[in-house]
């Protein structure tokens, strides 16, 4: 039986997901991130596929591992690989380097990057001329009062 990646849009079949164990738990890997995580690690991994041969999956889940191990945040981690991705996409548009990976050197950049910025943190997005308000609880007014004690 033939299935489709939803992010990648290979082709293959069901049979090589059971058999394989590298593929399998690649799968498990990406279903357990969330989605702002999963789908810019996949395309981050397609990067490091030559224009005329695929990516062993065995390759495949070690560079997963160790951009997952590059930082304790995976937001922040996600963060940095959308825009890394993006970044090398328009350097292959505009014909500037069209050569597959060879490292994580420049997502590792990105990473501190993002750290200094503190791009991983979530923040809730509030409506337009919403309210601020404070915290619903005591207790999560007692978790903001010891962060900005540790910022400060």
């Amino acid at each position: 039986m033939d299935i489709r990646c939803p992010c990648c849009h290979v082709t293959f079949a069901l049979e090589q997901v059971v058999e394989d164990e590298a593929l399998r738990e690649l799968m498990g890997i990406i279903a357990e991130l969330p989605r702002e995580v999963s789908r810019p690690l996949v395309s981050y991994v397609g990067l490091f596929r030559g224009k005329t041969r695929a990516t062993a999956y065995e390759r495949q889940l070690r560079l997963a591992r160790e951009v997952l191990a590059m930082h304790t945040d995976t937001l922040l981690v996600g963060v940095a690989l959308s825009e890394t991705v993006e970044a090398i996409r328009i350097k292959r548009e505009t014909g500037e380097d069209s050569r597959p990976l060879k490292n994580h050197n420049y997502l590792k950049r990105v990473v501190e990057s993002q750290q200094a910025r503190g791009a991983g943190a979530v923040q809730i997005a509030q409506p337009a001329g919403a309210a601020v308000r404070g915290p619903a609880s005591k207790t999560a007014a007692a978790l903001a009062n010891l962060g900005r004690r540790s910022r400060g």
